[in-house]
C-alpha cells in the first residue's frame, strides 16, 4: 500500500508505510483519552465504537457507530489532520428510516429471504 507523502501513519495496531508492504509493530498509546468517546445527550450519548479510518484527500476520515440512551445504532463521521485528534459532524450520517431498523438502529439484521447483504 502506497501512502504519498507520509512515511508513516500510525492507525490503531498496524503501521502504514510508504513502502509496498505493510509492517506490524508495537506502538505505545499517544494519549490515555479514546479518539472517539460517547458525548452529550442525543444520538451519541450511550455508546460510541466499531470506528474504521481511512487517510483520503490529505485527511483522516473516520465513520463509527454510535448507540444514544435507548440503544438506537446510528453512523457517526468525524475527520482529522493528524489522526489522532478527530472534529465530529453533529449530525449522524446514518440514521434508521424503516421500521425493522428503528428498534435497533444501523446495524447488521438477519434477513428471511435469500439476499446477501456485504458489510
Amino acid at each position: 500500500m502506497r501512502l504519498s507523502g507520509l512515511s508513516k501513519v500510525f492507525l490503531g495496531f498496524v503501521v502504514l508505510s510508504s513502502s509496498t508492504n505493510l509492517h506490524f509493530a508495537f506502538l505505545r498509546r499517544v494519549s490515555i483519552k479514546p479518539t472517539i468517546w460517547p458525548r452529550g445527550t442525543t444520538w451519541q450519548s450511550a455508546s460510541t465504537f466499531n470506528p474504521a479510518v481511512v487517510l483520503h484527500n490529505s485527511k483522516f476520515v473516520m465513520l463509527y457507530r454510535a448507540q444514544d440512551q435507548n440503544g438506537i445504532s446510528r453512523l457517526g463521521y468525524a475527520e482529522s489532520s493528524d489522526g489522532i485528534h478527530f472534529a465530529r459532524r453533529p449530525e449522524p450520517v446514518l440514521s434508521p428510516e424503516t421500521d425493522y431498523e428503528k428498534d435497533g438502529g444501523v446495524e447488521d439484521h438477519g434477513w428471511s429471504n435469500s439476499a446477501t447483504c456485504i458489510t
